[in-house]
């Protein structure tokens, strides 16, 4: 990259179900486009990176945690699974057991060795607000707030922005990604902006594409390059890799709305 910081993306929802790893990996993808990115599931316990990408992994963060102990300089890259796109990533361990043997700290130096590395790196965080969320916000130059239309995903969002405010941690670094912005059930995008303060950059519809693709393995950046939705995405990795400023510097939304 030039001398712009590579940025660290915290995707996070108080909230599960509201699509944080469809908008991870999608986003991942879009980064991919321009420069060599890697994506870490934070969602330790029950993260779907793995299908979200139809990766197979042969090593885990429990490895790489593993690894770090026994070597302080192991290249970690090297334990990266790859996708066609070009996206690298380090997988949630294969169950809960695991996943319990491994402390925050521990798997918050691996993913600081991997920030080293200088490539942009997005954080895939599990719902509500743990130890792990939490140092993903404190890392992230970008926080990708992903909420639903619903009252309790809303509602939740605004939990978010007032515990980090409290913690003393920038909301301006907060963009607001609304998912299923379609639905004609629950409240309205407007609404939405509303109640959490902020306008959203990004709205992602409800869209067969995006389910299907997600079934499939396959993001709708990768799956449906072309389409408006996948467009919106490229137009928001650009705005956080700052290319192109002047022309970038608008509403992100379905449909090219600004």
């Amino acid at each position: 990259m030039s001398t712009r910081k590579a940025p660290v993306v915290a995707v996070v929802s108080p909230k599960g179900g509201n699509g944080k790893t469809t908008v991870s990996s999608s986003l991942a993808v879009a980064l991919g486009r321009r420069h060599q990115t890697v994506l870490v599931d934070l969602d330790v316990h029950f993260g779907d990176v793995e299908y979200a990408l139809r990766f197979h992994p042969i090593h885990r963060l429990d490895d790489a945690v593993r690894r770090l102990q026994e070597n302080s300089k192991v290249d970690l890259s090297s334990l990266l699974a790859t996708h066609p796109t070009g996206v690298e990533a380090l997988c949630a361990p294969s169950n809960p057991v695991e996943a319990d043997r491994i402390e925050p700290a521990e798997a918050f130096a691996v993913v600081d060795r991997l920030i080293e590395l200088g490539r942009p790196v997005v954080l895939d965080t599990a719902g509500g607000i743990s130890d792990y969320t939490l140092g993903a916000l404190d890392r992230a130059t970008h926080i990708v707030l992903v909420s639903g239309t619903d009252v309790p995903s809303v509602q939740a969002g605004r939990k978010l922005i007032d515990t980090m405010t409290q913690l003393e941690m920038s909301v301006s670094k907060v963009h607001l990604v609304v998912n299923r912005s379609t639905t004609r059930v629950g409240l309205s995008v407007k609404d939405v902006e509303a109640v959490l303060g902020m306008s959203a950059v990004l709205e992602v519809p409800e869209h067969p594409s995006v389910a299907a693709a997600m079934n499939q393995g396959s993001p709708v950046t990768e799956s449906s390059p072309q389409g408006p939705i996948a467009r919106a995405f490229f137009d928001f990795s650009d705005r956080i890799l700052g290319v192109d400023d002047v022309v970038v510097r608008r509403r992100f939304a379905f449909g090219g709305k600004s």
